[in-house]
């Protein structure tokens, strides 16, 4: 309140006192109220201008900013009503996805998708979350809460109104939540005395599952895969042509916050606003496709990446024979990529099935995968020392085939590797050469036949 409103409250109060005050206008009792009652016009104000509503109770104020996104609602080329939103809560395969111990039976209860905008990006104790974003899937499409705090000092309620989602979800799906947002969350319950509600509640992070699966899908020509993020507005970019108009960068976000703590304009967070709507949509779309995904792999897959990460979270649920398809399916589908990330996915799925069939006790399979890794010239130095050695221990000690060994850990040494690694290759090939009758020679690499 400005001082010119103060002092005329100070003189109407005078007036008051002494008898003076003529009109039968309402006075305010005291500052205070009149203080309060302006609070209340601007957190009015506020909620106007980002189009939501005040919540008022114990604790504080609170402004929730609703929007229902309908069926036909596109989201790129995505249809809304083309996600199993409901069913996702029960489908077997978001366990496999992390952070769900067993299939979801307790219908029906919805997901809760869940993004935080934050006054800095550490966090830490003085890292606040500034707007709470909350979504889930109804009947007819797809509805998102957003709890904005208008002043520090109404954390108790913001946090209250989470926490009522938040019990009465099938689990949280975030992005990096495990890490971030969750973390945030509980330091701020704590601060406030209140106890976490996230103790017990399922958590998937999906940033894990979308780097095994996509990983570099949006990498631009000639970039190495394993040094491109996996942010979610590449990810929404690349798998559903979301192109976002006019977006609020995120190094932005804090600083448009403390802009409007300052001045009462809540007008430059409108774009923030929609900013965390498109990532709560964008996260639970790559929910739903990550769910497919595993649900019908390896048919199901667009390329070997997905094959080779729905293969290593189908094995980790213990689906041992679709994993198997899925190693066989990505190198397969690797040998007509093109690119550097194509050569490291083939290796990689091959090792991972020579690994699984070695595991099964099928040793003629994972010789056979590992000699397809051996004799591709693409494949990575250290896959192939690691190809070379498996395959010098199945002809030593299964196959019988000294001749065999000892070729394939001739080749073993010729492949770069660490001091420790090139000495239990010419301890593995002294060893060869002796069952088979020869002298070491003295480089080491070779042998003379004994008379």
């Amino acid at each position: 309140m400005s001082a010119r409103v103060e002092q005329r409250l100070r003189e109407i109060l005078r007036e008051r006192r002494e008898g003076r005050h003529t009109s039968h206008a309402p006075v305010p009792d005291t500052i205070a109220e009149a203080r309060r009652r302006d609070a209340d016009t601007s957190l009015r104000a506020v909620a106007d201008t980002l189009g939501g509503d005040v919540l008022e109770g114990d604790g504080g104020v609170a402004i929730v900013v609703e929007r229902f996104y309908p069926a036909d609602h596109q989201h790129g080329l995505l249809r809304i009503g083309d996600v199993p939103g409901c069913a996702m809560a029960t489908a077997p395969e978001l366990s496999l996805l992390g952070g769900v111990p067993e299939p979801i039976d307790r219908a029906p209860r919805a997901l809760l998708f869940v993004d935080l905008e934050t006054t800095g990006l550490a966090g830490g104790a003085g890292t606040y979350a500034f707007l709470v974003g909350c979504a889930f899937f109804e009947p007819h499409g797809f509805r998102i809460r957003q709890y904005f705090l208008p002043g520090y000092q109404h954390e108790r309620r913001l946090l209250a109104e989470v926490e009522a989602l938040v019990r009465g979800s099938a689990a949280l799906v975030s992005y990096n939540g495990k890490s971030f947002d969750v973390p945030v969350l509980e330091t701020r319950y704590q601060f406030n005395r209140l106890a976490p509600p996230f103790d017990g509640v399922s958590h998937v992070d999906m940033l894990h599952p979308a780097r095994r699966f996509w990983r570099g899908v949006g990498a631009s020509p000639g970039a190495w895969p394993e040094t491109d993020s996996c942010r979610l507005s590449v990810l929404e970019r690349t798998l559903f042509g979301v192109r976002r108009i006019g977006d609020v960068p995120g190094h932005e976000i804090p600083g448009r916050y403390f802009d409007f703590m300052r001045s009462g304009d809540a007008s430059p967070l409108e774009p923030v606003l929609e900013h965390n709507r498109l990532d709560l949509i964008s996260l639970a779309a790559l929910t739903a496709r990550a769910v497919r995904l595993l649900a019908g792999a390896p048919a199901s897959s667009t390329s070997a990446r997905e094959s080779l990460g729905a293969g290593r979270l189908l094995e980790r649920g213990a689906r041992l024979d679709a994993a198997k398809d899925c190693y066989r399916d990505a190198a397969e589908r690797a040998r007509y990529e093109r690119g550097p990330d194509a050569a490291w996915t083939r290796a990689d799925a091959l090792r991972a099935l020579a690994v699984r069939c070695r595991r099964d006790g099928r040793h003629d399979q994972a010789a056979e995968a590992w000699e397809a890794i051996a004799v591709d010239r693409r494949t990575p130095a250290g896959i192939r020392r690691e190809a070379l050695e498996a395959l010098a221990i199945h002809f030593e000690h299964r196959a019988r085939d000294l001749d065999q060994a000892r070729r394939f850990a001739q080749l073993s040494l010729v492949e770069r590797g660490g001091t420790h690694t090139l000495e239990h290759g010419r301890h593995r090939l002294a060893r060869l050469d002796k069952k088979l009758g020869r002298v070491p020679a003295p480089d080491g690499t070779g042998a003379l036949w004994l008379d």
